[in-house]
């Protein structure tokens, strides 16, 4: 009796791993998302403009049409993950993540050019290659550290939140002011003009905040001012209602009298 040979079917084709991101990909996709997303007025993004994001990328990069660039939905999901690791590199008080500048300047910006602080333009560092696996790892293990290293039964504290903006550029130009005075073996003129510059943005800030404080004040007198005008009005209303319901009471009693007359 022949026996029958049943086909043998062949596994599937596995799918490739993904290609990790390289430095020069995150920073540009960085940049393009941040072009996108000003001009949108902070507004979220459509599937055809994140293929305009995907092909801004490729541009940045130098790709061509041979070069297998990064797809609209990976530099979508690329930037939810940057995104999710900013917010909990900005909980630490410093962070040695390579796009933590960059990120901080889109979250905070648009700054005027007078107005940036001094290390937002710092170049990124160029790290190894990582995949997105290795950074859900690392903000995983991060955040376990983070809660073993927390001390118990402590009132909540408000240490690891982010330093005022005003506070986080005094120290950048602190730390500038330091590095040049190392360079140039005493300050001298550099250090001179650092100082002038960083008199002037001061006196600008002064100048603002006493500005914003007049305005705050003028604000509040209009604000008085309404709020007793409405008072009066309503007190001048019942006042008239109650002169009103008088007076018709008093002119029945009147016609009463002088019909028993």
């Amino acid at each position: 009796m022949a026996s029958s040979s049943s086909p043998q079917l062949t596994p599937p084709p596995k799918k490739p791993p993904p290609i990790p991101w390289s430095p020069i990909e995150t920073q540009s996709l960085i940049e393009a998302y941040q072009e996108k997303w000003y001009s949108l007025k902070r507004g979220q993004l459509k599937a055809s403009q994140w293929e305009e994001v995907s092909t801004s990328v490729a541009e940045r990069c130098g790709y061509d049409d041979n070069h297998l660039s990064k797809t609209a939905v990976q530099c979508r999901h690329k930037m939810e993950k940057l995104r999710k690791r900013y917010r909990s590199e900005r909980q630490l008080l410093s962070s040695s993540w390579p796009y933590f500048h960059l990120m901080d300047l889109m979250e905070r910006g648009p700054f005027p050019i007078n107005a940036r602080p001094i290390n937002s333009f710092a170049p990124v560092r160029i790290v190894s290659h990582s995949t997105e696996e290795d950074e859900d790892e690392m903000n995983k293990s991060r955040s376990i550290n983070h809660i073993l290293r927390r001390p118990q039964n402590k009132a909540p504290s408000f240490d690891n939140f982010p330093p005022p903006s005003r506070g986080l550029r005094t120290s950048m130009v602190r730390k500038k002011m330091e590095s040049y005075e190392e360079e140039e073996g005493g300050g001298g003129e550099v250090f001179t003009q650092l100082a002038s510059v960083v008199r002037a943005f001061g006196e600008g800030y002064v100048k603002v905040e006493n500005m914003r404080m007049e305005m705050m004040k003028e604000t509040e007198r209009y604000r008085r001012e309404m709020e007793k005008k409405r008072t009066e009005m309503i007190l001048q209303s019942q006042k008239n209602i109650v002169e009103a319901i008088a007076k018709a009471f008093g002119s029945r009693k009147r016609y009463k009298k002088t019909e028993e007359m």
